[in-house]
C-alpha cells in the first residue's frame, strides 16, 4: 500500500499491546519528552484556578498527571479514540488518586463537544497522524469550538517539509537517537517504515495557516527537539 494511499487507524495501531509500553518507547523516539510537559506549565499558569482542561488525544495521561500534580484544582476531560489507551489512562490516574478529577471520553476529538468550553487543552502527538488538511482543519476546528474566547492551546507534533535538506538531516539525526538504545534491526526498520508511512508531515508555516483557518492566534513555538515541535496558541474571539 503506497503512502498516499493509507490511512492511519489510530485504534488499531494504539491497541492494548502498544498502550502498555508507549511511555517507554515514546522516550526513545523523543528524549526530552519529559521535559516537553514541563516546559508546558509556565504557558498555562494564567488559567483560571478552577480551569476546565481538555486533553485531546489524552493517550496514557501524562499530561493530565503532569499539569494535576501543579494544578490542584483543575478538572480534566480526557477524549481518545483508542479504548486501549484511554484504559492505561484510567490506570494511570487512580494510581495517583486523580480519578475524582478526570472524566474519561472514549471518542474521537471531531465528535465531541463540550457545553460552556474549556478554559484550556493539548493536543501532544495526536494532529500529525491526521492525514489531510483538510482532517486537520476538522481537528484543529473541532479543539476550537471546545475552547472558550481567550483559551489556551499546547499542542505538539512532528513538523516539517520532507522536500528540504533541512527535514532529511533532522529525521536522521530522530532515527540516529532512536538506534543508539540499541534498537534491534528488525525494529529499527518497522519504526522507520511507521514513520514514513503514517505520519503526515506539513511545514509550519502549514500548521500557523490551519491554526488561523481554525479560530486561533498568536501561534507561537516554544519547544523542538530533532522533528518534534511544540507551540502555544491562543482561541480567537
Amino acid at each position: 500500500m503506497t503512502r498516499a494511499q493509507h490511512e492511519f487507524d489510530v485504534t488499531q495501531h494504539f491497541d492494548e499491546s502498544l498502550s502498555t509500553q508507549y511511555d517507554r518507547r515514546i522516550r526513545l523516539f523523543c528524549p526530552s519528552y519529559d521535559a516537553l510537559h514541563q516546559m508546558l506549565i509556565p504557558w498555562l499558569q494564567e488559567l483560571p484556578k478552577n480551569a476546565n482542561f481538555l486533553s485531546a488525544g489524552a493517550g496514557t495521561g501524562a499530561e493530565i498527571v503532569n499539569l494535576g500534580k501543579v494544578f490542584s484544582n483543575w478538572n480534566f476531560v480526557a477524549v481518545d479514540a483508542s479504548g486501549d489507551m484511554l484504559n492505561a489512562c484510567h490506570q494511570r490516574i487512580k494510581s495517583v488518586e486523580m480519578g475524582n478529577r478526570v472524566t474519561l471520553v472514549n471518542s474521537k476529538v471531531q465528535d465531541y463537544k463540550f457545553p460552556g468550553g474549556f478554559d484550556g487543552a493539548s493536543s501532544i502527538f495526536v494532529a500529525h497522524f491526521i492525514r489531510d488538511k483538510q482532517e486537520k482543519l476538522a481537528y484543529f476546528s473541532s479543539l476550537a469550538s471546545n475552547l472558550k474566547p481567550g483559551a489556551i492551546l499546547a499542542i505538539a507534533d512532528l513538523f516539517g517539509n520532507r522536500e528540504t535538506l533541512e527535514f532529511s538531516r533532522l529525521l536522521n539525526a530522530l532515527l540516529m537517537s532512536y538506534a543508539g538504545h540499541g534498537i534491534s534491526e528488525e525494529q529499527f526498520d518497522r519504526d522507520r517504515e511507521h514513520i514514513e508511512r503514517d505520519v503526515d508531515f506539513i511545514s509550519e508555516s502549514e500548521l500557523f495557516s490551519l491554526l488561523n483557518q481554525a479560530g486561533f492566534i498568536k501561534p507561537l513555538k516554544f519547544y523542538q527537539t530533532y522533528l518534534f515541535g511544540g507551540w502555544i496558541a491562543t482561541r480567537s474571539g
